[in-house]
């Protein structure tokens, strides 16, 4: 049977129209407003616990000694500048550094400098500094037990070029003041005031054109050489605890050395340090005219004392050569403009090499960059050393930030002008020189 559809009156069953909810608390809006605070407040929450934890953290200090046994000494390991001292440890340091950086110590270990190598009747002794960063309440004797895991174990399933005795490993744990001590026994280490080494990272942009040293102890092998009467004339560079290589065109008004004082630290006034001069040895063969050799030593009256602010600066071995756009660094108490004052606070600028030929172009130079000279700067100028800055280091940092003195401020035309580049004597060209006056 089929059954018709009943049509309803409208009147008696009228259509109900439910009121919408217009002010919803969970609208988009809302939803949107109230996801971004609980997202700001989880950051936040983050932040404030990854700041304790950061806070809480230190650098952790060890000396590590092993015997190398398929390797035998080289009397040049003794002078830690040379080729083969300089290979050896950079060797070594790769492969420490490959050891801790795939274990369970990656994201801790910072870094490593072979300090000291020396004979043995089984190879070669390595003794090797070691810094870690570690929350302080590990403890420094667990940190020991998991290096000493890490090396076993990694020494035990792995090949590598370097055979190390197993037990002739040995782990100390070192303080501050000792870490200090066995860094100030390398060349080159810069240091913050807690003995953590600065990277290049730290270093910024001249003098002109350049910043003011952002950090103390950033270029700590800076001098200011002052006369007595007349105040700061050059800047010079700490290579010994004795003496300062400078300029000798620096000496052009007096090479009395008691008319002389030398001070240390980022500003003239007032100095971290001040020294007097016993002896000014200025190169027999240079030429005030043609600007060649224009190297001088000073020896102080006294022995400085190294410390974070006060270190020497690695001399380079004669066969470096640095390539051109090689970035190096020029830091001094120079005038930031031409002709302009003296600077009471360092400046530090960042320069490329550039090479011999560019710099002996017609359009540049034209032939006046002889034998032992080093351009740097850049072509369009801008950046450069200025009056005032002469005799200061232009320096380099190897693979490892170990800073070595690869130029001496000299000459140029005016200051930072295009096609007119910085002037330097390059130190590798008088490596046999320096040797044989003071035997650095």
């Amino acid at each position: 049977m089929m059954y018709a559809p009943v049509a309803c009156q409208q009147d008696k069953y009228p259509q109900i129209n439910y009121p919408r909810r217009q002010n919803q608390f969970w609208n988009p809006l809302r939803l949107a407003i109230f996801t971004v605070v609980i997202v700001i407040i989880i950051v936040i929450a983050i932040g404030i616990v990854a700041r304790v934890v950061i806070a809480d953290e230190r650098t952790f200090y060890y000396l590590v000694t092993f015997k190398i046994t398929n390797i035998k000494y080289k009397e040049k390991y003794g002078r830690k500048t040379s080729r083969e001292f300089v290979e050896r440890s950079r060797q070594i340091e790769r492969m420490m550094s490959k050891i801790f950086r795939q274990s369970s110590h990656k994201g801790r270990y910072i870094k490593c400098h072979v300090i000291k190598l020396s004979p043995d009747k089984d190879g070669v002794k390595v003794l090797v500094l070691f810094l870690f960063r570690y929350p302080s309440s590990i403890g420094e004797t667990r940190i020991k037990k998991k290096i000493g895991n890490t090396l076993y174990q990694a020494l035990k399933n792995k090949n590598f070029s370097l055979a190390i005795s197993n037990p002739s490993i040995k782990i100390t744990p070192i303080d501050n003041m000792k870490t200090r001590d066995l860094l100030n026994s390398r060349c080159g280490i810069r240091t913050t005031a807690s003995s953590l080494p600065l990277t290049l990272a730290s270093t910024t942009d001249r003098i002109v054109m350049g910043t003011t040293a952002a950090l103390t102890g950033e270029w700590p092998w800076q001098a200011s050489l002052q006369l007595k009467d007349s105040g700061h004339q050059c800047g010079g560079s700490l290579i010994s605890n004795t003496w300062i290589v400078t300029a000798a065109h620096c000496f052009q008004k007096t090479k009395n050395p008691t008319q002389w004082i030398v001070t240390f630290g980022t500003t003239i006034i007032p100095p971290l340090r001040k020294q007097n001069v016993d002896t000014i040895i200025v190169h027999e063969k240079y030429n005030n005219i043609t600007h060649e050799n224009d190297i001088a030593l000073m020896q102080l009256a006294e022995n400085v004392e190294y410390s974070n602010e006060i270190q020497r600066v690695c001399l380079p071995e004669s066969y470096i050569k640095l390539p051109p756009h090689t970035s190096v660094f020029v830091t001094g108490f120079g005038s930031v403009v031409d002709d302009g004052p003296t600077q009471n606070v360092l400046h530090q600028a960042r320069v490329e090499i550039i090479s011999t030929d560019v710099c002996n172009r017609t359009d540049v130079y034209n032939g006046l960059i002889k034998k032992g000279m080093l351009c740097a700067g850049f072509m369009e100028g801008k950046v450069d050393a200025c009056k005032g800055d002469s005799g200061g280091p232009l320096v380099y940092p190897d693979h490892h930030d170990i800073w070595y003195l690869i130029g001496i401020v000299s000459w140029g035309e005016s200051c930072a002008l295009p096609k007119r580049p910085g002037v330097y004597t390059q130190v590798t060209q008088y490596r046999n020189w320096i040797n044989s006056k003071i035997g650095v």
